[in-house]
């Protein structure tokens, strides 16, 4: 195991028989064995990188129809490589009573029990227990001598995972917090657009008169000009508008959320709270690509970037 650190946030483990509870703290969920798939692999690779990218064939034919993401890190020589369900551990976190906003990091008992000298006891009827380096759920009549589980002094390992669809265990709550501000934001570009649309209509209906009662040359330049000025400002918000909803839409990784969106002169600026500026890129790529955003800093755990108007 690779040590890491020992977190202020409670240590919650997760298990499909543990019983549910309502959590109003921080929370470091650990996944029971039951949870995901797990191989001891040695392979003629030198990076990490280069296996993540051979895990889906190295367990071809192994795993249950779904969607499955995928993680793994170096023990001594060989490779410990992970298979999981995000629907299955999103449904099942939330079944147990975890708001996502809770959730400060998940983890793999593999990581966070490799070390354990005696099995551990999760429940009445089961155990953890250590066989040949892979961490596994057994039942409880094997191990007369299992110890209770204790979290307290948990000190957590560096291999927290990733769950490509985090946002689908937010509370009730939360949805319906975030559903209202996106229909007020769309409601308010909405009007806004209808407001500078009938401003334009009025003003090109009035340009004949304003010409005739001042006696002035209604030359085509005037008109162009009037015409450029007015559509240069219904661009302006339509792309407001369209940045805003992508931002709001984006689909960020587990430990991710939007912290700060602010729109400062020529420019609307972006803050999202993430664990690297490496991952930051990596959540905003499409909204950079498509409204070529600026990357600005990673600082305190938070990746800036802004785009220009």
């Amino acid at each position: 195991m690779n040590w890491g650190f020992k977190s202020k946030a409670k240590a919650f483990f997760v298990d499909v028989d543990s019983p549910a509870y309502t959590l109003e703290e921080p929370v470091n969920i650990i996944l029971s064995p039951s949870m995901y798939w797990v191989k001891r692999v040695k392979l003629p690779v030198k990076y990490l990188r280069e296996v993540k990218s051979l895990i889906p064939s190295l367990f071809e034919d192994n795993l249950p129809a779904g969607k499955y993401s995928y993680s793994a890190y170096k023990d001594g020589d060989s490779f410990l490589i992970f298979a999981y369900n995000d629907k299955e551990v999103l449904d099942l976190i939330a079944k147990k009573g975890v708001a996502s906003a809770n959730i400060d990091n998940i983890y793999l008992a593999q990581s966070e029990f490799d070390t354990m000298e005696k099995a551990i006891r999760i429940d009445d009827k089961n155990i953890l227990s250590l066989q040949n380096g892979v961490v596994v759920k057994l039942p409880a009549a094997l191990s007369k001598e299992a110890i209770a589980l204790d979290l307290n002094e948990h000190v957590f390992s560096n291999n927290s995972i990733h769950l490509t669809r985090f946002n689908q265990i937010a509370d009730q709550k939360s949805q319906i917090i975030f559903a209202s501000i996106l229909g007020f934001l769309i409601l308010m570009f909405a009007m806004e657009w209808m407001i500078t649309h009938a401003k334009v209509s009025t003003i090109i209906e009035k340009e004949s008169e304003v010409f005739a009662q001042h006696n002035l040359p209604a030359t085509s330049f005037q008109n162009e000009a009037i015409h450029a000025k007015l559509n240069t400002i219904y661009e302006r918000q339509t792309r407001i508008r369209d940045i805003i909803n992508s931002v709001l839409t984006a689909e960020l990784a587990p430990d991710e959320k939007i912290v700060h969106l602010a729109l400062d002169k020529n420019k609307i600026v972006i803050e999202i709270k993430t664990a690297s500026k490496e991952q930051g890129e990596k959540s905003l790529s499409k909204i950079t690509k498509q409204f070529k955003g600026k990357s600005l800093r990673y600082e305190n755990g938070i990746y800036s970037m802004e785009i220009q108007l």
